[in-house]
């Protein structure tokens, strides 16, 4: 597994040495879960109380080049100054596969935080939307004219002040020369070394690299057509690219493309990061192995002491990841059917959102204001008290309401405020999950557990909430089946077919007409 290490200390009440002790208790977790260290990131004298923090946002970058798996914190205070802020950057970072992990916390100060984040990411997810329709209905407008939309201007136009795309006499030769170069042969790297060396780079001034070549190959605004959601318009933008060297250049493209790379193993082992060795505390990594007289492959997870250094006495050094998970996951069910846990999860996320600070109660009083001055101004305007001055500050209380509103809804965004219902429809939710399917699954796995730990006798299952944990003996484990919550009839077919492998048909009447009404019961 390989990993980065995150570390901050603030200004007010923290020194270097400070930095210095959360690198050595950081790496010392590293070592010993057997974790390599890419590289650090340290922000000195940055408070978590601000998003400026130069080190965390190259971070957060960086992590969607797929170089690292996890980020190790000191503290997970370190990582953000809320619980909204958590939620927010926590998703960015699982699009990407990966998570963060405490390296002095096994289960953090009110672990139902989590869950609370989990359901913010959800929540954040729905005022985007509503954010995003707000946006859309203006931006349509422009769509519809073939008017510039805002973000960054293509490479090859400039915008005009009417917001039209016209073509830029600086750069839209190298785009024509671009296409033509990589029709007639030359390789994107040639390409991007040609823009390069003709001392060009990004709309933003950065270095142009093999994405930006890639992209600007497939840009279909380059034959001249404007496309906006669902609004596209050929020849709605003046043309680059002639269209036979486009579709020639996608003829390439396609030919040169690469089936996607499939998923690392690591991937599919559900309870990485999550799972531990009850004997010497270690982290327990997925592995799989091969089978040399049946070539089967078997994955399972192993102490990585007993994998790299041969120090633990554990009397299960490795186990089975299929019955494991199935297990965790069936157990983490059972607690989502449960409607006492559904009202004390309610209950305990409503307490924590309590205690967490907002900004809206005041921007909402803001726009209440601004509201009655608006009114006062049109009482005044209505009885004949008109002039210059009147007007101006009409139109400034307008373009304040304006702005209040859309802080609001960004605001709402990072911190939505969740009612009970919220909350209950929230968890239920999950009761409908598909536990056949990986990802509802990893949802079911990162949402309600904190960490599973394995002991010589027995599994001890730890959720994310105060006091509560599950604990299962092994015999539980290899009776696991995913479905049992939710399909037990087919672990029923299963057992009878087995049944009959093992002692043949000449056994099945004796086995109905005896056993299989109790043993259906």
């Amino acid at each position: 597994m390989k990993a980065v290490i995150y570390a901050r200390y603030s200004s007010d009440n923290q020194r270097e040495e400070s930095i210095e002790g959360q690198l050595r208790e950081c790496t010392a977790y590293c070592k010993k879960n057997d974790i390599t260290i890419l590289r650090t990131y340290i922000d000195r004298a940055m408070s978590a109380k601000t998003d400026h923090r130069p080190d965390f946002q190259r971070m957060i970058k960086d992590s969607a080049k797929g170089l690292f798996d996890v980020i190790i914190v000191w503290k997970l205070d370190r990582f953000a100054r809320n619980r909204y802020d958590s939620a927010h950057y926590k998703a960015q970072l699982r699009k990407y596969g990966v998570k963060v992990l405490s390296a002095t916390e096994n289960i953090s100060e009110g672990p139902e935080g989590t869950i609370l984040e989990s359901m913010l990411e959800g929540m954040a997810e729905y005022y985007s939307a509503e954010l995003s329709e707000k946006v859309i209905r203006g931006h349509t407008e422009n769509a519809l004219k073939c008017k510039y939309n805002g973000g960054t201007p293509t490479f090859g136009f400039i915008i005009d002040k009417e917001k039209c795309y016209q073509i830029d006499p600086h750069t839209a030769p190298v785009v024509l020369e671009s296409f033509t170069r990589y029709a007639d042969g030359a390789t994107m790297k040639e390409v991007m070394q040609y823009l390069v060396e003709s001392g060009f780079t990004t709309v933003r001034g950065r270095k142009i690299d093999l994405n930006f070549i890639a992209r600007l190959l497939k840009n279909r605004k380059y034959i001249g057509e404007y496309s906006y959601r669902h609004i596209v318009t050929p020849g709605g933008i003046p043309a680059i690219v002639p269209q036979d060297l486009f579709d020639r250049v996608q003829q390439r493209l396609e030919a040169n493309r690469k089936a996607p790379a499939r998923h690392k193993a690591e991937d599919d082992y559900l309870l990485t990061t999550k799972l531990f060795c009850g004997t010497c505390g270690a982290m327990m990594v997925g592995e799989s192995d091969t089978s040399a007289s049946k070539g089967r492959k078997y994955h399972y997870y192993r102490c990585v002491n007993t994998k790299k250094h041969k120090t633990c006495a554990a009397r299960h050094k490795s186990v089975r990841k299929i019955p494991l998970e199935n297990a965790v996951v069936n157990a983490v069910m059972a607690k989502v059917m449960n409607d006492n846990f559904v009202e004390y999860i309610a209950d305990r996320v409503l307490e924590i959102q309590g205690m967490e600070s907002s900004e809206l109660p005041s921007l909402r009083q803001q726009l209440a204001e601004t509201e009655r001055g608006i009114e006062n101004m049109l009482n005044a305007i209505q009885m004949g008290i008109i002039n210059q001055s009147t007007k101006q500050r009409l139109d400034e209380l307008e373009e304040r309401k304006k702005e209040i509103e859309l802080h609001i809804i960004q605001e709402e965004i990072k911190k939505p405020m969740l009612s009970r219902e919220d909350v209950t429809f929230w968890i239920c939710r999950f009761r409908k999950l598909d536990v056949s399917k990986l990802e509802e699954r990893r949802r079911l796995i990162d949402s309600f557990v904190n960490s599973v730990t394995i002991f010589d006798n027995y599994i001890l299952i730890t959720f994310n909430y105060k006091d509560g944990e599950t604990r299962l003996d092994f015999k539980d484990i290899e009776s696991s089946d995913l479905q049992s919550v939710v399909a037990k009839n087919r672990l029923k077919i299963d057992v009878l077919r087995r049944f009959l492998e093992l002692f043949g048909q000449q056994c099945i009447w004796c086995f109905i007409q005896t056993g299989y009404q109790t043993w259906s019961n």
